[in-house]
């Protein structure tokens, strides 16, 4: 009998029956032709999508070689943007930027100053930016004080220290707090 890969491949039904071997075969042939015909298929659907999408393709290529050349351009011809600042931080950067101007003044009376009268005209540096407390007639600190620039208010004993769990939002009610017994 002849060899199976010198013979036909595809043979009559009723040898193939026989012979297991061609009919393997036949199914590898099958599928390699199968296989074979879905690359062309796709490779033939490629070609139709670039040649489809040269023209966007172009437009896109010249677009942005466009871009490139007004970014080479603006670079050297413009200085950097100022960037925007948010509203809420403007008073933070006011009492920074603006520096007060002290009037010259006669030489008063010297007279001690509590450490709250040092904080509020400044003469001791106060952690908070912007900040300045308030003092009553004796020099000392009032119960409630209050940070504007970020509507923060607390209280606070008679030697500034801050009472535990009262600042909040807006006026803080240190009568309560004194009530309480908090103060003094």
């Amino acid at each position: 009998m002849s060899d199976p890969q010198d013979g036909p491949l595809l043979l009559a039904p009723s040898v193939t029956a026989s012979t297991g071997s061609s009919n393997k075969q036949a199914l590898k042939v099958t599928a390699l032709t199968l296989l074979a015909t879905l690359l062309i298929a796709g490779q033939a659907f490629t070609t139709y999508m670039l040649f489809n999408q040269k023209e966007r393709l172009s437009t896109l290529e010249s677009h942005s070689v466009r871009l490139e050349e007004l970014g080479r351009r603006a670079s050297v011809m413009r200085s950097p943007m100022k960037m925007a600042l948010p509203m809420n931080s403007l008073p933070l950067l006011m009492d920074e930027a603006v520096p007060e101007k002290k009037a010259p003044s006669t030489p008063a009376p010297k007279k001690e100053l509590t450490p709250c009268q040092q904080e509020a005209a400044g003469l001791v540096h106060v952690p908070l930016r912007s900040y300045k407390p308030s003092c009553d007639e004796n020099g000392d600190y009032e119960a409630q004080q209050c940070w504007q620039a970020a509507n923060k208010c607390w209280c606070v004993d008679k030697s500034g220290a801050m009472l535990r769990d009262s600042m909040v939002d807006g006026p803080a009610d240190c009568g309560k707090a004194k009530e309480v017994g908090a103060l003094e």
